[in-house]
């Protein structure tokens, strides 16, 4: 790689590798450790190349202003993993390569080897246009004497085709077209089965007799037209058949020249307009069936060419990402293959075979889409490899239906475990009733009591968390006043949190007003989150005093509930999945329904919901609710 090369990178480390990988190539290399530096060896050093790397201050911006001052400069941008799709995103357009941190020196060797290949291609054209304009006037000169030598070889091609009994004769027989040969004194020396069939045998015939009106002479037909001017012609004429038809016809005539230039020979070939029509229409209605089968298709069918750009995609394919008809696929979307896994698209172009895989692809816009992706070669009928086939089948929602089959199948294995040590707690209940009143003492039979209660409380819960998600459900809006409806939940729910010994205090504005809520489901959405901030405060095994807090804030339009805690909070994992149906922080303990239903309910209403927490210090959930609910047709609870 004979070229001057700058490495703009503040991480020694990564330089020492990027270093020791052009060793062994012939380039002058230099760096710079910060954006200033860099520009400065810019305007000094002209680099063809600059490896930059992005995540240091200034770095993402850099590209941009190096543009400025070459914007021939070919630029590599380094970033870590975590945020190179962020800074592919940005820099699509001005970076030739993007190199993953911590760099592999092999992918390091393969992306200079493609820029080294750019460079050198892109010398060799510019030295191609250099070469050109200098030579113009020499190519205007030689190509008339070059159109005329492959004119004057025209008459030993035919001579040899004619000698070629196995070939020549019987291609140049059944042609579709009306062939034939005339001398240049207007005599038909030969013609193909066609021109016989239709027009008769006119061989040694006068080449004006199968024309009619103005070019049926010696002066006006085809072929003496061209004889003086010795150029090819197009001539719209009409000729009779020998069944006396009259049809009308496009004739093409070109002359054939002898080795001292001079004509010797004009070709005729014509064929009717009325076949000419046919046929285009025929091949028209051929591509549209065509067409019509490519669309019909019901997954994504895209061709690449051998540079990997779009020739053609199907209807679906337009509909979803747009028409992206020759761009390169790359710049457009994304793959990502299994890691022990290349692309199927980069292996049919290596070793032209098919080859599937499963792998997700990132649209133009930023989807995610998990697919099934075949490729096909497209090969010319001698084996060479001239385009790419792929076929892209969405199962996005087949892995999520998968994923959920998974996760309801450990749902039932949690509610029934669950359900289990209720109804073992229950019989401890019933048998701490049944021997208080065997003995006599009241206090065994309250305490049955209250571990009975308890047990049905949660059969309770599980029972309406799984009717909840099972079933749909219209929300019956009804206006209530805000500051009796939070009382009355926090009524519910106050004596359990203070006999656990948990502070609870309530904080409602006075002039909240009033909001059109689901008194039941809204209801039961707060409850949930309540008794998880009392959970996570038992839980918390720190020993510090435990509170929760509990308010209503009236905000414009809105009302505002807010729940906190200072019990044993969660992580980021935790707080990302929260609301994911049938995840559970709890694990045994929980059925991954309450946080996804309330955040369901809450949705329904218009409003949102957020949380924020760290492990140890608590958790704070927010909750927005519209005063007025803008439409209920669809809002059935079970819509996620």
């Amino acid at each position: 790689m004979d070229e001057n090369l700058l490495i703009i990178e503040d991480d020694a480390h990564t330089l020492d590798i990027l270093i020791t990988c052009l060793t062994e190539r012939n380039c002058q290399v230099k760096t710079a450790k910060n954006k200033k530096a860099g520009l400065l060896e810019i305007t000094s050093f002209h680099p063809s190349v600059v490896i930059v790397n992005a995540d240091m201050p200034g770095g993402i911006g850099l590209p941009e202003e190096i543009r400025t001052h070459d914007p021939d400069m070919l630029i590599m941008v380094m970033s870590r993993s975590e945020n190179m799709d962020r800074v592919m995103n940005e820099l699509k357009y001005q970076a030739a390569e993007f190199i993953s941190k911590p760099v592999n020196p092999i992918a390091l060797e393969i992306a200079l080897n493609r820029t080294e290949n750019f460079l050198r291609t892109r010398r060799a054209l510019k030295e191609c246009e250099e070469s050109t304009e200098k030579n113009r006037e020499k190519i205007e000169t030689e190509r008339f004497l070059t159109v005329r030598q492959v004119v004057d070889n025209i008459s030993l091609i035919i001579a040899k085709t004619a000698k070629d009994v196995q070939g020549g004769i019987r291609y140049f027989n059944e042609m579709p077209y009306f062939l034939s040969i005339h001398s240049r004194d207007g005599k038909v020396l030969t013609s193909n089965p066609t021109y016989k069939k239709y027009l008769g045998n006119r061989i040694h015939g006068n080449s004006w007799d199968i024309y009619t009106g103005a070019y049926a002479t010696p002066v006006a037909c085809p072929i003496s037209k061209t004889i003086r001017t010795e150029n090819v012609m197009t001539t719209r004429a009409v000729v009779r058949y020998q069944s006396g038809a009259r049809v009308p016809v496009i004739v093409h005539t070109a002359p054939i020249f002898n080795n001292d230039g001079e004509v010797e020979l004009i070709l005729e070939v014509f064929a009717g307009t009325k076949e000419i029509d046919r046929m285009s229409h025929e091949i028209k209605t051929t591509q549209q069936r065509y067409q019509q089968l490519f669309d019909a298709v019901p997954c994504y069918v895209v061709v690449l060419d051998m540079k990997l750009r779009v020739a053609a995609l199907n209807q679906r394919c337009k509909e979803d990402f747009g028409d992206q008809k020759g761009r390169v696929f790359s710049d457009v979307f994304k793959l990502l293959p299994p890691a022990d896994d290349g692309s199927p698209i980069d292996r049919t172009l290596h070793d032209g075979l098919p080859h599937q895989s499963e792998v997700m692809l990132i649209s133009p816009g930023g989807e995610e889409y998990k697919v099934l992706v075949w490729t096909s070669p497209i090969k010319t009928a001698a084996g060479k490899l001239i385009q790419i086939l792929a076929i892209f089948a969405d199962i996005t929602e087949l892995r999520k239906l998968q994923d959920n089959l998974c996760s309801l199948g450990l749902m039932m294995g949690t509610l029934s475990h669950n359900l289990k040590g209720s109804l073992t707690g229950l019989d401890a209940g019933l048998y701490m009733i049944d021997s208080g009143f065997y003995r006599d003492r009241p206090g065994r039979i309250e305490e049955g009591l209250d571990v009975a209660k308890l047990m049905v409380e949660r059969v309770r819960r599980l029972v309406h968390d799984i009717l909840y998600y099972s079933k749909e459900r219209e929300i019956r809006l009804e206006e209530r006043e805000v500051l009796q409806f939070a009382s009355d939940v926090s009524s519910n729910i106050e004596t359990r949190i203070r006999g656990a010994n948990i502070e609870f205090r309530c904080d409602f504005a006075h002039d909240v007003g009033k909001i059109e809520i689901d008194p039941e489901l809204i209801r039961a959405a707060l409850n949930n989150i309540l008794e998880n901030a009392m959970e996570a405060c038992i839980e918390d095994a720190s020993g510090k005093s435990h509170r929760i807090e509990f308010k209503a804030i009236p905000d414009r339009d809105a009302v505002v509930f807010e729940i906190r805690d200072n019990g044993s909070g969660m992580d980021k994992n935790q707080i990302r999945n929260m609301f994911t149906l049938f995840y559970s922080s709890k694990g045994h303990r929980g059925t991954g329904l309450g946080m996804f239903i309330a955040h369901n309910v809450i949705r329904k209403h218009g409003g949102e919901i957020s949380a924020s927490s760290e492990p140890g210090k608590g958790t704070h959930f927010y909750i927005r609710l519209p005063r007025k609910v803008a439409d209920t047709r669809h809002h059935n609870y079970s819509d996620s």
